[in-house]
């Protein structure tokens, strides 16, 4: 079973009579996601793509019985859609919209966890796990399932790191895209603990960037007795301190946020971690070969 997402998951799209809203319904079923409801209480249209339509996300839970939503509204609506969904009983809500505002993404989160649920974003791809579902717009072509679990806070960074893992035959069970804003919905070290128990991820694979503190979280989880073989990706070392670089949480406001004072902690816990792209499939290859050599000492120690 696949950490958040699998075949059974039932998904309904509010915005779905949007451009990017039909688009992703055809996208998602095409991926083998079970998307069984629309919500749009703008354009008054009974299907999109074969798919039900309702006025609001109560009517389309009480008819669908669906467990997970992806929100595609404008940012300026997007804290009323999303505690919409949540207030009526979804227990995934992916929003991958950015631009959002700091306190309604901190409302948003408190909303999730006051109620139960878990919600990914803002700016997301969303999440993907390979020939099972995908709940984003990510390009699907990029993944192959495999027993890695991979967490980003790039879009971008997550589609170029995994096409170059699945090329290399190291595919993935779950993509958790975390999101570049300084206030997620679904934080590095929750992600962690979801990939920590799902028993289909043998190994971690962590890609960040400057700003923020979610790679330290990275590096407390790989130091732990028990943690899962990590290996990271870590990009932004050319960037200037005071210079946002691309994503709004991508900002070295101090030392500890700058890319060496994160290698250099996730070097220390044991992290096979990496600057370079190019690196990256050996880095993971190490935590692999991690595997093994823990396996071989299990091993040894059964038999004496």
């Amino acid at each position: 079973m696949s950490v958040l997402i699998d075949q059974r998951s039932r998904f309904i799209i509010q915005g779905i009579t949007g451009n990017v809203g039909r688009f992703s319904a055809r996208d998602m079923r095409q991926n083998g996601t079970a998307v069984v409801g629309g919500v749009s209480a703008v354009k008054r249209e009974d299907e999109v793509e074969g798919i039900p339509v309702f006025p609001d996300v109560r009517a389309a839970w009480a008819v669908t019985g669906a467990g997970a939503s992806v929100v595609y509204v404008p940012a300026a609506s997007a804290l009323d859609h999303v505690i919409e969904a949540i207030e009526a009983g979804i227990k995934l809500v992916v929003y991958p919209g950015d631009g959002l505002p700091v306190r309604d993404a901190i409302e948003m989160r408190a909303a999730a966890k006051a109620n139960g649920a878990v919600l990914i974003g803002p700016n997301t791809p969303g999440l993907i796990s390979p020939g099972k579902a995908k709940a984003g717009f990510m390009p699907s072509f990029c993944y192959t399932p495999g027993s890695l679990g991979v967490i980003s806070r790039s879009g971008s960074l997550s589609y170029e790191a995994c096409f170059r893992l699945t090329n290399a035959g190291l595919g993935q069970t779950t993509v958790i895209g975390i999101g570049g804003d300084a206030v997620k919905g679904l934080s590095a070290a929750e992600a962690l603990e979801l990939l920590h128990t799902d028993p289909e991820t043998q190994a971690i694979v962590y890609l960040g960037e400057i700003g923020g503190g979610d790679e330290y979280a990275v590096a407390a989880y790989a130091a732990r007795h028990g943690a899962k073989p990590v290996a990271a990706l870590i990009v932004g070392r050319q960037a200037p301190a005071g210079k946002k670089m691309g994503h709004a949480g991508a900002l070295i406001g101090s030392h500890a946020d700058s890319h060496s004072a994160k290698m250099k902690a996730l070097l220390k816990a044991g992290v096979h971690a990496t600057g370079t792209v190019t690196e990256l499939v050996p880095a993971v290859g190490a935590a692999l070969n991690e595997i093994s050599l823990l396996r071989g000492k299990a091993a040894r120690a059964a038999a004496a």
